[in-house]
């Protein structure tokens, strides 16, 4: 658990720039998980450190595999506290992730009409590492190289481009061997003058290795040269 220090010494001495304060820890970690554990919550405990009443008026996320759960239009007066929870849904998520959520707040006596009460914010949040399932890598590695390898794609659209224009694209390797390490190849490619125009599949080639053996991909673009 990493402990918001900011947040107990704001608590101590009773200065805040708002009237809001996690109570103790505003990020938690959760350690390592598997996605097929299914959703991770974790509780926290904002108090109203204000001299003033204020209500919880809005909540949102950093992303959309969050939710955020607490007592809406609750007015806090001074001294109140009020549990925030946070859901974190790992499916088709792997990595390391950090998710957080944001509590609004105004003033409890200010009026509710559209732009009249000025808005604060308090935020906490949650970390951690997820293991992706075998499925969800198979759908994101849906191409399979060898036995051992697999890439996430291997044709790409680049639309129109005109003569010395340039784009990257992306190429990621699992090694499914490697305790499924990922591997990034970023691929460029420019238009050269001489260029034949119209639509061009051109082949370039990633190499990596499977078992200390070179493997090369090949990956197509497809492109239209104007």
């Amino acid at each position: 658990m990493i402990v918001s220090l900011l947040s107990v010494c704001l608590l101590m001495a009773g200065v805040t720039t708002d009237s809001v304060a996690v109570i103790g820890a505003s990020e938690v970690s959760i350690g390592t998980i598997r996605e097929e554990q299914g959703k991770q919550e974790r509780s926290f405990w904002i108090r109203n450190v204000g001299d003033e009443a204020v209500r919880l008026v809005q909540g949102y996320t950093s992303c959309g595999c969050t939710t955020i759960a607490f007592e809406r239009d609750a007015v806090l007066q001074r001294g109140d506290s009020s549990r925030v929870t946070l859901s974190f849904n790992p499916t088709g998520k792997g990595g390391e992730f950090y998710e957080s959520g944001t509590v609004v707040y105004t003033s409890a006596t200010a009026s509710t009409a559209a732009g009249k009460a000025k808005r604060h914010f308090v935020q906490m949040a949650m970390e951690g590492n997820c293991i992706t399932s075998t499925e969800t890598l198979m759908k994101q590695f849906p191409i399979a190289v060898s036995k051992h390898t697999r890439v996430s794609r291997n044709r790409f659209d680049l639309g129109y481009m005109n003569p010395g224009a340039e784009k990257t694209v992306n190429v990621v390797v699992l090694h499914c061997d490697e305790n499924n390490r990922q591997e990034l190849f970023p691929l460029k490619f420019k238009v050269d003058e001489k260029m034949k125009k119209g639509l061009q599949h051109i082949t370039k080639t990633i190499e990596t290795k499977e078992k200390g053996k070179k493997v090369k991909i090949p990956i197509t673009l497809d492109v239209v040269i104007r």
